[in-house]
């Protein structure tokens, strides 16, 4: 009997842990939250990119300071 060696695929998959929980089908890090989708050209996403980047930041993190930001702006 000859066993097949698992292929890249099937090695890259089992090394992953899922990452949504079977009961919700969420990601933990998203539980309870709602998205916020931008469409941006793509000379300024490529910048908010790099700026995420240099600073060593997420564009979930600049997205967040962003929302803060406005709140804070445009609260009465």
């Amino acid at each position: 009997m000859t066993t097949q060696k698992p292929s890249l695929a099937d090695a890259v998959q089992a090394s992953v842990p899922p990452a949504t929980t079977a009961a919700s089908g969420v990601t933990p890090s998203r539980r309870g939250k709602r998205a916020w989708t931008v469409y941006l050209d793509p000379d300024t996403a490529r910048q908010l990119k790099a700026l995420a980047a240099l600073n060593d930041r997420s564009l979930q993190s600049f997205g967040e300071e962003a929302a803060d930001l406005l709140i804070e702006r445009y609260s009465p």
